[in-house]
């Protein structure tokens, strides 16, 4: 075939002769034709199938038809979930007016009744499921990273060279009983914190959502991954820590120095009065760095210092078995002081772990009479009712009475009923002294 084409194309050369721009022409075409003649020949001599046509087609084809179908079986769920949010946006907006009504009621000092809460729950959404083909292209939210106590006690060593002194759960048990017993703050109550933030087993060193004992109190490796930055037996958040160091810390200081003083140890002195130095550096640290953050409140701004280097390193405080305690304690013994202004006195473990949940003002208004049958949904915000599943779908004294269950329960854990009788014997030692 080859040959001939050659052989054809020469007498058409000289056919052409006297015509050279027609015959250049020409024996172009006739090049470009043998070249692709060859090229497929010797593809198909060589055993080579020729070229499927493109699959990209088809599977645009089939998304197309996946996007259609799935447009078309979600349209009875959009009905459903926008009636369902119609009827919630007007729900959370009658709760938004009744808050503002309650707030102005307090600044004129005007007694807040029943009539200011909303008495029904939320509407809860009964129609369609979600169907799954609207999150198959979703990408997961991005999680902000929480720091974790390695974190915390990098930080402490890179900027103030401070390594928090361990301890046995025991001992460290022992002086969060004599702490609290000076401070006028019971056994039921800090055992109730205890038993509701640790589950009844602990340990001091524990993070909100990483659990590294068993439920016999035993070590393990840690499971779960940290759901915020608190800490120990009142988890304490990192802003609380940066609070309460910025609000006691020279108080706790001079606890230290006082300590340092009455040893006889050399080397216990010397440690006491390093760290009595290193809290005074935090506290100014800490003045210093929330004065960065202007037009917020307080607590905002010790939020925002709080995930700070500094601020993971002012947290490392809590595993310190000499500060630790105190810094847990205060925050508790806060809670009392404030609700005793308040007219709450002597607070339930129940009464005292809502004021520590939830916050002192909003825990306070639902534990007065008025909201007592309000839904817990008049104090939260939509987003933050939702998120919550221990206070959804209850009344304020239904969510104070599960709190007390849960209590109740956790009391008879390992690490409950060793705090238990810690407290006894930390409350005979006390009484003995006296």
């Amino acid at each position: 075939m080859w040959m001939a084409l050659k052989r054809k194309s020469g007498r058409l050369y000289h056919m052409l002769r006297p015509y050279k721009s027609v015959r250049t022409l020409v024996l172009i075409a006739i090049g470009m034709l043998m070249i692709a003649f060859a090229s497929t020949s010797s593809g198909f001599a060589h055993g080579q199938a020729p070229a499927k046509p493109n699959a990209s087609s088809k599977n645009s084809q089939k998304s197309s038809i996946s996007q259609a179908a799935c447009r078309r079986i979600s349209v009875p769920y959009r009905k459903a979930i926008n009636a369902y949010n119609r009827v919630a946006r007007a729900y959370w907006t009658k709760i938004a007016r009744k808050k503002k009504t309650r707030r102005t009621k307090r600044r004129k000092n005007i007694k807040i009744t029943r009539n200011d809460y909303i008495l029904q729950h939320p509407p809860a959404y009964k129609g369609h499921r979600r169907p799954k083909c609207l999150d198959a292209k979703k990408r997961p939210p991005k999680r902000s990273r929480i720091g974790v106590v390695a974190d915390f006690l990098k930080a402490a060593k890179r900027i103030y060279g401070f390594v928090p002194r361990s301890t046995t759960e025991q001992a460290y048990k022992k002086s969060y009983a004599e702490e609290s017993l000076l401070l006028g703050l019971t056994a039921d109550q800090i055992v109730g914190v205890y038993a509701l933030e640790t589950g009844g087993i602990g340990p001091y060193y524990r993070q909100s959502g990483i659990f590294p004992l068993n439920d016999k109190c035993q070590p393990i490796k840690p499971k779960g991954r940290a759901a915020s930055t608190a800490l120990g037996y009142a988890q304490l958040l990192a802003a609380n820590s940066s609070a309460i160091i910025s609000e006691k810390g020279e108080t706790f200081a001079k606890r230290l120095e006082f300590g340092a003083l009455i040893s006889d140890d050399a080397a216990k002195k010397k440690h006491l009065n390093a760290k009595a130095r290193i809290i005074r550096r935090m506290i100014r640290d800490i003045r210093r760095g929330i004065r960065r953050y202007k037009n917020r409140n307080n607590w905002r701004k010790y939020v925002a210092f709080s995930k700070t280097a500094t601020g993971y390193a002012v947290h490392t405080l809590n595993l310190d078995a000499d500060i630790g305690p105190l810094m847990q304690v205060h925050k508790l013994k806060q809670i009392v002081n404030v609700a005793a202004k308040k007219g709450f006195h002597r607070l339930s473990a129940a009464e005292l772990e809502l004021l520590n949940l939830v916050g002192y003002g909003r825990g306070m208004e639902m534990m007065t009479p008025a909201a007592r049958d309000a839904p817990t949904s008049n104090f939260f915000s939509r987003q933050g009712y939702e998120r919550n599943p221990v206070a959804k779908s209850l009344s304020a004294k239904g969510l104070l009475d599960k709190l007390d269950r849960i209590i109740a329960k956790r009391r008879k854990s390992c690490g409950s009923i060793e705090f238990t009788n810690i407290f006894k014997q930390a409350a005979f030692e006390l009484a003995s002294d006296q």
